[in-house]
């Protein structure tokens, strides 16, 4: 599969999700209205669950970028869960597969 070169600029949308580790960010953008890669941010966390959550959205841009449909990484992501699980969100990462889940309804 090729992966296709990232462009100077896109566009796109950053999400604020909950999270059981605070406040998580999501940045979604798209080429040619399709969700093309993605940016995680938990507020000023470092360590351990900033180095995971940069992983995760380097694997899934890279994905993106080779064709993968948006579909499949939210599927793959939404059903992590951590030990510091919450209410609304079992993990950092299911937080990410709801950004995309936004991201890509807003698209259709």
């Amino acid at each position: 599969m090729t992966t296709l070169p990232r462009p100077q600029r896109l566009s796109g949308a950053t999400y604020e999700m909950p999270c059981p580790c605070g406040r998580l960010y999501v940045t979604c953008n798209d080429r040619d209205g399709r969700l093309f890669e993605i940016f995680i941010r938990l507020g000023k966390s470092g360590g351990c669950a900033a180095a995971v959550n940069e992983g995760a959205a380097r694997l899934a841009s890279n994905a993106l970028r080779s064709g993968t449909d948006p579909e499949t990484i939210f599927k793959s992501l939404q059903g992590i869960s951590c030990h510091q699980a919450g209410p609304s969100m079992p993990s950092c990462l299911a937080s990410v597969a709801e950004a995309i889940k936004l991201h890509i309804g807003d698209e259709r």
